[in-house]
Order: C-alpha cells, then sequence, then structure tokens
C-alpha cells in the first residue's frame, strides 16, 4: 500500500493573465539572447519599469526558467546578467 502526501492549494491568490504573458515575453526575449541581458536593457526594449521587470525575472528565477550571472568579482546589480535556464 503506498500512502501519498496530500496536495497542497496554491499559495496566495491566481496571477493576472497580464502577468504570466509578460513573463511569457520576457523569458521569450532572454531565449532570444543567450548571452544575457541586464534588467535594465530588458525594461528598455520591454516598455516596463525596472521594478516590474526585477519582479518578472525573480519569479521566473524561482520557477526554474531564468538564472542570474554576475561577472566574476562584480557584487554590482548593474553587472548582472539574465539568460534564460538551460532546458533538459
Amino acid at each position: 500500500m503506498t500512502v501519498t502526501a496530500p496536495q497542497r492549494p496554491p499559495r496566495g491568490r491566481p496571477r493576472p493573465a497580464e502577468t504570466i504573458e509578460r513573463d511569457r515575453k520576457i523569458l521569450d526575449l532572454l531565449k532570444a539572447n543567450p548571452d544575457g541581458m541586464a534588467r535594465n536593457v530588458i525594461a528598455k526594449e520591454m516598455g516596463l519599469n525596472k521594478s516590474v521587470t526585477y519582479l518578472s525575472l525573480d519569479r521566473l528565477r524561482r520557477q526554474g526558467l531564468a538564472e542570474k550571472i554576475s561577472p566574476e568579482g562584480s557584487q554590482a546589480d548593474k553587472d548582472t546578467l539574465w539568460v534564460a535556464a538551460k532546458e533538459g
């Protein structure tokens, strides 16, 4: 007999469709730029402010879809590049 843990309902409220679409567009942009992009450049390309862009990038990172890459020795956020996570 196998016992499985009960499924937990998702936390919080569902994401609005526009948020899901924005995240998808940012992910598509990252996939089209495999060398990485700075948050400010992504924001400018997408016509978004930096805060909204960061929230989308962080959501993508937590989902395992995007990664932050910092140049060696740099701790400045402006030097951080974002890339789409490698699939498979």
